[in-house]
């Protein structure tokens, strides 16, 4: 009896493992599926040249991205030593004419969050909740930030980074 009672509560114990493995996979690839195309340039000077002209192409806006470490690799952290919440290390370019009402999971949208006042915070659209939107970066454990619409900034239509 205790035997089966162990078997039954490692296989429930497996299965809880799964399944939180799959909720976790199943949002990492929706966070994944919603990145725009990204272009690595060869120093910041070119990044801002080519996010200028692409904005000009499409009508969006070019926005400074900070160096968090929130997006790796997708897009780099700051140098060692340098503060993350002041060092751009991507330029993203707004989808024009994009509302907060047009946001959908995966989309990666960029925000004001209170922890800077320099530049842009740029995360996915996690899951949708009373608040607004919870945001997740694609190097983040967890989703925890919200993004409603006096936050919002923009969706992002191209990113543009540079070696740091």
């Amino acid at each position: 009896m205790m035997n089966a009672r162990l078997i039954l509560a490692t296989l429930a114990g497996a299965a809880l493992v799964a399944g939180l493995l799959f909720v976790s996979l199943h949002s990492q690839r929706t966070l994944e599926s919603g990145l725009p195309p990204l272009t690595r340039c060869v120093d910041e000077a070119y990044a801002r040249i080519r996010a200028g002209e692409f904005a000009a192409v499409t009508g969006g806006s070019v926005v400074t991205v900070l160096g968090t470490g929130s997006m790796a690799p997708y897009i780099p952290a700051s140098a060692r030593g340098r503060d993350p919440l002041t060092t751009a290390t991507a330029l993203a370019v707004t989808a024009p004419g994009a509302t907060f009402s047009d946001v959908t999971p995966g989309a990666l949208c960029l925000y004001r969050h209170a922890a800077s006042a320099v530049g842009m915070t740029m995360h996915g659209a996690a899951r949708k909740s009373g608040a607004g939107w919870v945001m997740s970066g694609l190097n983040n454990a967890r989703s925890d930030i919200t993004m409603s619409p006096a936050n919002f900034v923009g969706i992002v239509a191209q990113v543009f980074t540079w070696p740091q």
